[in-house]
């Protein structure tokens, strides 16, 4: 997990332990997310293995915090440089640059940071340029029975009298928790059980559409036997899916007038186009629209007198019915 999470996620950052001589002890404070932990202990006693023991207490290891040590002012060189805001990524190699061209140091005898001073009103930003000689702070080290390898980084206090880290040794690296790792196992199981309840009503969904159509299979069968009993042809009309060419040939020989004639008819899944020509074009749809066995009849081009023939040119699309419209219709003509 990204250290910028975490730090959001848990609200806190990375706990820090700052060391300082305390006149005749050792000082130890501990800053955590639930508050603050001191300690002193006497110089003679103090090592690298009592600061251990103690963060142990604590419920802490060495590497889950931060360590860093107080050093006095006078073992520290400052000065005040102004820096663009947009430039401050690249505040590191500024710093270097500062150091060969207007300090009399050398980069491999010193450890130096930068602190910003926050001022949001301003586009150009004050930055303390901290400098401390390796010689110098070791030797501080040492009286504390530490060395360079076990420090993260180098605290002072700022002109308000405020202890604050002022030079890093080393970047911090916070690792995931364990409530990270739980958190994870249970964003996997979760994802699982998701994939399984998916899959789960994709069956159940199938299922439901399986009896459905088995359903439906079954009344169509009941219906056909039913036919059957009556009419051998009815029986075969209700096991037919679509309606047949004749039975739309024969209504339309019984609707259309006699002054009309078609001269092309298409018929595609139960989508009829034809075309023609009347002596009264425009209730043609009417007329269409009133069988039982069409419906949705409209124009799809406009009405054109023809000369030759002296009628009107028509073209007209519509649908056919269910085959129960069919059978009502022949059960209609067979009463008439």
């Amino acid at each position: 997990m990204p250290a910028n999470w975490l730090e959001w996620v848990a609200g806190e950052v990375k706990p820090t332990v700052a060391i300082r001589h305390d006149h005749n002890f050792i000082a130890l404070k501990l800053a955590k997310g639930s508050g603050l932990l001191e300690e002193r202990v006497p110089p003679d006693r103090f090592d690298a293995s009592v600061l251990e023991t103690w963060l142990g207490q604590c419920g802490l290891r060495r590497d889950q915090v931060m360590i860093g040590i107080e050093l006095p002012g006078d073992c520290f060189f400052v000065r005040d440089i102004r820096v663009p805001k947009t430039a401050l990524e690249a505040l590191p190699r500024i710093l270097e640059q500062e150091i060969a061209r207007r300090t009399p140091f050398q980069l491999a005898d010193i450890w130096h940071d930068g602190v910003a001073v926050p001022d949001a009103k301003l586009d150009v930003q004050t930055v303390q340029h901290w400098i401390a000689r390796k010689d110098l702070a070791e030797t501080r080290f040492r009286e504390l029975g530490l060395e360079a390898k076990d420090i993260d980084f180098i605290a002072a206090k700022d002109s308000s009298g405020q202890v604050i880290p002022v030079i890093r040794l080393r970047a911090p690296v916070l690792k995931d928790p364990p409530w990270v790792r739980q958190l994870t196992r249970y964003l996997i199981a979760a994802s699982i059980g998701v994939v399984l309840i998916g899959l789960a009503a994709l069956e159940w969904t199938e299922t439901l559409v399986a009896n459905g159509l088995e359903a439906s299979l079954a009344e169509a069968s009941e219906l056909a036997r039913g036919a059957g009993a009556a009419d051998p042809a009815a029986r075969l009309f209700a096991m037919r899916a679509d309606v047949g060419v004749l039975d739309v040939w024969d209504e339309l020989s019984r609707i259309l007038p006699d002054h009309t004639f078609v001269s092309e008819t298409r018929i595609v899944d139960g989508h009829v186009k034809m075309s023609g020509f009347s002596a009264d074009a425009a209730r043609l749809v009417r007329l269409i629209d009133q069988s039982p066995l069409f419906f949705g009849a409209k124009l799809t081009s406009d009405i054109r007198t023809d000369t030759t023939e002296q009628k009107d040119h028509f073209a007209i699309s519509f649908n056919l019915r269910t085959t129960q419209a069919l059978g009502a219709l022949k059960t209609r003509r067979a009463g008439s």
